[in-house]
Formats: C-alpha cells, structure tokens, sequence
C-alpha cells in the first residue's frame, strides 16, 4: 500500500522550510520584571536563567524580561546582577502557550551577600488565558483515578464523553509533541500516549488560536517526556475484576478474577552511555489486558448444516435443530488487549535540540454483539497497528526567537475477521445468519462473512517560527503540508453453490467487494501575533487551510456509472481568530474569543463505494461517497470570567454559542430510466453537505487547589447542543423506515443539558494514611426517538433516557521497605455499581421493553426474557484494581 506521494514528502518539506515557519503549540513562556528590593527601581541587565535549560534572557532598560521557548514542567528560575544578590524562585511553574508572569525583587549586596531561595505561587488566575483551556501536569494525572488521558479530557467542563461543546466526536484535533495525529479516515486519535510517558496534557474546549487547524470543537495537545541526566526506573502492575451484585443481568465467572483486568508498565530514562547528558533518552511500554463485562456462552459452534444433519435440542417443550453445540462454556464478548512502547531520543545536534519519538502500538478485542449470545466463536475479532516517528529540531537564534522543525510519519491499521484468510474451510456458508436466526433468538451457527482492512499513512511537515518581537508582540507564523494514502479492501467471504459452496472472494469493483487507494493532500499557513499589554492581552491572528481530494466523481449522479468524471475542486477557507482577556482586578479576568474554524469531514464519507455501484439488495442502505464535499464550518463565540478569591480558591464562569454549517447529511438519488444505467429508476443515498446545528452553553468552574491536604474541583455544564442531524445517514434511515424526514431543529443525540464534575483529593502519598482522590459526574439524560410497535410516536429525539450518576476512587499510601519505597494503590471505578443506562427500548425510554409490542415466542435455544434483557445497554459494573508502583 505505499504511495507514490512518499517520495514527494521530503521536497515538499524542504519547500516548505524556505516558503515559511509555524508556531511551537508544545511551549510556554516566563516573563515579568526585576526589581531593587529598596528603591523599587528597574535592575538592567540582570541575567534570568531557567535552571536545568539553555533557556534565559537579560533585563532590558525598564527592568523587563522574556525567556520563551520553554517546555511545560516545574522549574527553578535564577536572578542575579552585578552589585546584587542572587535570587533563586523554585516551583515555577510552565505551560503549554502560556506565559508564567514572574517579578523578581533583588537586594543590594551590601544588604545581602548569601542566595536566597523562593518558592513561586501559582496565581490562581490564567491573565493571558483568552479561550477555554486546562493543563493537566504529569503528578496530577498520577493523582487521579484514570487509566488514560482520554478520561482526563471527559472530566473537563463542557466535555460529554468524547463531544466538546456539543460537536461530533471527530472533531476534535489530536497533537503528539506539536504534530498532528488524527487519523483522517474516521478523524480518531489514532494512539494511546501512555500516562507515564506524558509531561503536560492540555485541553482545550473553546475557541483555540489559529496556530490549530482541521478542528470545530477542540484541541488536545500532548507533550512527551524527555529523559534526564540522571538514570530513573519506574514500574507499575495491578490486577483485578468487576464485583457487581447484579449476577442476574450480568453473566460471569463465579468469583471476582485478580487476572480478568491486569497492566504491567513501566519505563526506563537517563542518559544515553557514553554520551553523557548530550544524549537522553525515555523509554516506555505497557501490556494491559481486560476480559469485559459482558459474556456469553459457546451453545453452538461458528458452523452450518443442512436441515437433515442438524442437531434436535428440546427447549421448553419444543424441538430446536442446530448445526452443532458446543461446551457451554463462558466466554466474553467485549474483552481487549493493548501493548504499546515508545523510545524518545533528545539530543543537541549543530547547536540545537533534536527530538526523536518512536510510539508502537497494537491492539486487539471483540465488540459486543447480542445475536452472538450463544455463538461467541462467530464473532468477528478487530486488531490495530498503529506505528509513528515524530522528529523536532528546534535552534535557537537570539534570546527572542527560535525555530522549531517538525517531521512525522504514522500509520494505522485496522483488520477485522473471525478467520484472518478468508479461503478458510471453517467459514460457513453465506447464508448460515439469515437461516440460524428464529424470532427472539441468539443465532443457532454461523459465522460473520466480513473481512475488513484498512490502512492509513500519513506523512507531516511542518516548522515552527516563534519571536518576541518587542516586549508586548510575540509573533509567530508557519505553514504546514500532510500527505496522506488511505486504503480500503472490505468484502463478505461467499460460500454457496455459485462457489462450490467452498469459500470465496468476490470479484474488486462489485457492491459486494469495495476496495479503493487515495492520496488526498492538505496545507495551511497562518500568523499570530500575541499582544501582552499591562491592561489588556490579544491574541490575534488568521489561517489559511487548503485540501485537496485528488480523485475524480461523476458529472451527472442520475447517471452513476455511464456518466462523464471530472476532477474535484479544491478548497480552502481564510479562518480569522480573536481573543481578549481584560483584567477587572488583581484577582479577576474577562475574556472574549471569537474564530472561524475549518475542517473537512472524516475521509471515509469522501472515498466510501467510489465506484458508485448500486446493490439493489441493500438499496438505500448502501450510501455513496463524495470526494468533492465542502469543509465543514464553526462560527464559534464565548464570554468568561475567571475570579480569584485567594491563592488557592478561583472561580471560572464561561457563556459560549457554536454556529455549525456544512455539516455531513444525505441526499436521496433516482437513477434515471433510458440511459443504459442498470436498476433504472432505483433509489440511492450519498454524502452531501446539508445539515445546520448550534450549540449554546454556559460551564462554571470551581477550583480550591490542595492545601493542608485537601484540594477539591467542581464543574457544571448546562448545554443545549441541536441540528437538523445527528448522524449524516439519517434521512437514509428515516426513508427506509418509512417516516418522513422533517427539516428542524432537534436535540442531537449526544445533548446531555446538565453535567456535573467533581474532583476532590484528600492527604498526601507518602504521610500518615496516603493520598484518597474521588471522582464523581453526573449528568441527565441523553436523548431518544420514542416509538411504539416500531411506529415513531413523537418529534426525533424529543424523549429522554434516565440520567447517570458515578463516582471512582483512587487511594494510594507510600510504604518503606528497606531502601525502597513502593506506592500501593487501589483504584475503584463505579464504586457504587449504579446501573447507569446507556441505551433503551424506544417504547419505554428504558432498558426494558414493554412486552405488548413484542408478541410472539422465542423459537431459539434461549428464553424470550434472556433474549430482551440487555446487559449492554449499561455502564460497566463495580472494577476494582490493586496495585503497586515502584520509583526509583
């Protein structure tokens, strides 16, 4: 599957190094002014280094100082002058595009000759913050009761389980170390930073800077740790299970398995031999394994037989034939596995730092299918490979500018099958599903056809110019160009008597064998300019984005195979932004923020059936492609307040509204009579851009930062997310179901009104009885189309599920054993094991159906009850975890 374009990325890089420079998104900023202690008069030319980094600057003639540049962490900042003491502020501490302001007063020498020691406050107030934004540092993630940083981006205010302020779930942009990792075939993240790999996360959930492109809702920016000069060890290995009570709904092994939820991880960083603290390197690497929640049996084998070979089974007093039984024996539905390693190298090279960053990944698991109850061997098996290299060469020009390189390949891959060659003899025939399928039955043999492989690969370029022009202008400008080559191959293995009944493949280029091979481009550029004034901060700027699909699409779409192809079109889109955050106080801070937003929808609706063959037995069910779609488009807004009541309690209140345009929908197709089309007259579905939304909201946001060992976080979002759409294939549903699509406004499927978030951490890790976090959310109910007898009874989603209510724990206590000291944890999820419901029967809004509208008797192995009652349609039961960390 490689692509041509490989050989293209290193000229286009190269061409792009000389056309332009964008921003660094992975670096923060220290400034603020030095001071005589006595006459409060500027210090020129004081030194200001940045403890452990090349980082510094020199005072200028007012006293003021910038150092840029610096990756996120907690530093120690050195201040000395001729003719004064030195002064050392320890805890200062850098974020992700943020600036740390940092006054320092220096004492005469006379006065005092020995080097003092500060330790820095934090404000509780962001005063450059002009958008929605948090940064999650390493020790806060190891404090919370998370296995990934996804779970830290769900607990933030305006986040509902993977939709930012309302929007689809792929629209959101993914950095690794300031590089975009998005697969654009679905628009997922495609790796999984571990936590103990990761320095900083930081989350925005707003409006976002033009330096970010190809997002409506939000950016999650992660930067990667470096190793250090010193050699450091750390391990970590729990296990566990799921101890729930409700044995009734879900069926499992008899007692709570230590090896049904178990990780191992670890990582290993100092300095490379030989080679001293010039060369560092940080490795990692997990292995984590869970069996679900969720199980079956093996009743019957993946097989068929015909009639007269069947097996009779009595159930119930009526006899039931079954190509084979298997054990009985438990099996899960919804198990997975992951491994993953990542080896980072930072060196300094030709007077500058280079940044080499290897990530692995695999994956493999099963998704819950209730028809497969009895038959879990008939289920197909997805398994993942991700692989990425991610270099950075950043040099430093003056003290006010810098340059940062970036270039990044990945790929990742996804296969799915019950059996990996699809001329396997074990595959049945093709028809097993449909005649192993009585009413209110599991499936009696069988197994999915489907075989399904794709494969992304993406190469980045980019580079990164940042210039504290003056002392209020921090510039920055870049460009960047992705390659991208995406391939599909996805058919249904056949087994009938056109084959010999032995299995095979049908022929590439027919409905039932779709495979395609693209290689769309995408490049934007943009400036920013960052003004700091004493009452005011500005962050203005304006992006240019451009993509193009490379591929062709018929003229005339009621003519889809005959007619003529021509070349899409390219687009681009100038996206201004604006922010402004406006002190009202030493302790209170407006910002305004105000953007246009750009990115094309998951490639997958461009490039799926390109053939644009029509299968009259899926019909309406097989929707077309469309290469030439327009970007999607956000108007975005908000209003905040961030409020300091002290240095440790702030109060942060936001109001923010989403215009949404272009959004993905369908269009129904007649293909016309006379042409020499075959299925004349027949109907079919494609992409198009149709669909409106909007989203208003409001979040309020409490923090009380840990102090005497309590610390405590509460967040509130009430939101009404709506569009004429949830899902781009819904007019195409609503066709088939026979109801007629209405154009209006209604909630989307994922609008949950009120959130609550809260986050509250008591005692330390290595004092007295250890360190206890909870983490609590609910929220109200998602929406749901009520029907009744399959029959819609009311507006698209204008009924509502039950809400959810959950709390996890995380408790962990350092002990000392000889020279160690090892961290024993436990961590809880669904403490409380509440049954919170994620989906429902639509005649009832419940997980339980109202039986007068499912008559009939179930003619399979299982009971009409166990056939209705659906474990899936919950939330995990109670996990429990044990563990223990070692450092050292």
């Amino acid at each position: 599957m490689r692509s041509p374009l490989r050989a293209w990325a290193l000229p286009m890089l190269a061409l792009s190094v000389l056309l332009a420079g964008a921003v660094s998104a992975q670096t923060g900023k220290v400034a603020g002014r030095v001071v005589d202690a006595q006459s409060g008069g500027a210090v020129i030319g004081a030194s200001v280094l940045v403890v452990d980094t090349d980082r510094g600057a020199s005072t200028d003639v007012d006293g003021y100082y910038s150092v840029i540049g610096i990756r996120p962490g907690t530093y120690s900042v050195r201040v000395s002058a001729i003719g004064y003491g030195t002064r050392v502020v320890e805890g200062v501490r850098v974020q992700i595009n943020r600036t740390t302001d940092l006054d320092v007063e220096l004492a005469e020498e006379t006065t005092q000759t020995e080097e003092v020691i500060v330790r820095a406050e934090r404000p509780i107030v962001q005063r450059d913050l002009t958008s929605s934004a948090a940064s999650i540092s390493s020790e806060e993630l190891e404090a919370l009761p998370v296995q990934s940083f996804s779970d830290v981006v769900n607990l933030q205010a305006g986040v509902v389980e993977g939709h930012f302020r309302g929007g689809r779930t792929g629209e959101v942009a993914y950095l690794v170390d300031g590089v975009p990792v998005n697969d654009v075939y679905d628009q997922s993240f495609a790796f999984q930073v571990e936590n103990e790999a990761i320095q900083e996360v930081e989350v925005i959930s707003g409006t976002f800077n033009a330096e970010y492109g190809q997002a409506q809702s939000g950016v999650v920016n992660i930067v990667t740790k470096d190793g250090g000069e010193d050699y450091a060890v750390s391990l970590t290995a729990y296990g566990g299970g799921y101890a729930t009570g409700a044995s009734d709904l879900f069926e499992r092994p008899e007692s709570v398995s230590a090896t049904g939820n178990v990780e191992a991880n670890g990582s290993l960083s100092g300095p490379v031999p030989g080679f001293g603290s010039r060369l560092t390197f940080f490795a990692s690497g997990r292995v984590v394994r869970n069996d679900g929640y969720l199980y079956g049996r093996r009743v019957v084998q993946p097989v068929y037989a015909e009639t007269d070979q069947r097996v009779p089974v009595e159930v119930d007093g009526r006899t039931v034939y079954v190509p084979a039984l298997g054990d009985s024996t438990l099996a899960s539905l919804n198990w997975g596995e992951q491994e993953t390693a990542q080896l980072k190298l930072t060196g300094q090279v030709f007077g500058g730092r280079l940044a080499l960053n290897g990530l692995l990944q695999t994956d493999r698991g099963q998704n819950y299918d209730h028809l497969f109850r009895y038959n879990p061997d008939g289920q197909t098996t997805v398994h993942g490979r991700s692989a990425s290299i991610i270099g950075t060469y950043t040099l430093l020009f003056s003290g006010s500018t810098f340059l940062d390189l970036k270039a990044a390949t990945f790929q990742n891959a996804v296969d799915e099958y019950v059996y990996e060659d699809p001329l396997d003899s074990r595959y049945p025939r093709d028809t097993a599903l449909r005649e192993l399928s009585p009413n209110f039955s599991f499936y009696l043999g069988g197994a999915r056809p489907t075989q399904f492989a794709r494969e992304t690969r993406t190469s980045v370029g980019r580079f990164d110019v940042t210039s504290q022009v003056t002392r209020r202008h921090l510039v920055k400008g870049g460009a960047e160009v992705k390659l991208h080559d995406l391939a599909l191959d996805r058919f249904d293995v056949l087994n009938n008597a056109s084959t010999g009944f032995e299995p095979d493949i049908p022929p590439a280029g027919t409905p039932a064998h779709v495979s395609y091979d693209q290689q769309p481009i995408e490049a934007s550029v943009y400036v920013q300019d960052k003004m700091e004034f004493d009452y005011l901060v500005v962050n203005a700027g304006v992006r240019l984005d451009y993509f193009d699909a490379r591929t062709e699409v018929p003229s005339d779409f009621t003519q889809p195979r005959t007619s003529e192809r021509r070349a899409t079109e390219a687009k681009w889109q100038l996206s201004p932004r604006l922010g402004l955050a406006y002190p009202i106080s030493e302790a209170g801070v407006v910002h305004v923020a105000y953007g246009h937003f750009f990115q094309m929808p998951p490639f997958d609706f461009l490039f799926t059936n390109p053939d644009y063959i029509f299968d009259p037995e899926l019909g309406l069910g097989r929707p077309f492609g469309y290469a030439d779609l327009e970007p999607q488009q956000t108007v975005a807004y908000e209003v905040g307040l961030q409020q300091g009541f002290s240095n440790t309690v702030g109060l942060d209140l936001t109001v923010y509204y989403k215009d949404i345009r272009n959004l993905l929908g369908t269009r129904i197709e007649t293909i016309a009579a006379g042409v020499g089309e075959d299925f004349q007259l027949s109907r079919y579905g494609r992409y198009v851009n149709r669909d409106y939304g909007n989203v208003r909201g409001v979040t309020v946001s409490f923090e009380r930062r840990p102090l005497d060992g309590f610390g405590l976080n509460v967040d509130y979002t009430y939101q009404i997310a709506e569009a004429n759409a949830s899902d781009p294939r819904d007019r195409l549903l609503a066709e088939q179901a026979g109801n007629e699509p209405v154009k209006q406004l209604v909630p989307v499927e994922w609008d949950r009104r009120h959130q609550l978030n809260v986050r509250a951490a008591v005692g330390q890790a290595d004092r007295s009885f250890g360190l206890v976090s909870l983490v609590a959310q609910l929220g109200s109910g998602l929406p749901y189309t009520p029907t009744q007898a399959d029959q819609r009874t009311g507006v698209e989603n204008s009924a509502r599920r039950p809400g959810v209510a959950t709390v996890d724990l995380f408790a962990t206590r350092v002990v000392r054993l000889g020279g160690l000291e090892p961290g024993l944890f436990l961590r809880v999820y669904n403490l409380l094991d509440a049954r919170n419901v994620t989906n429902v029967y639509t005649d009832t809004g419940l997980p339980t159906p109202n039986l007068r509208y499912y008559s009939g008797a179930a003619l399979g192995l299982n009971s009409k009850d166990e056939f209705l009652r659906r474990p899936d349609f919950y939330v995990a039961p109670r996990l429990v975890q044990v563990g223990v960390s070692l450092d050292l």
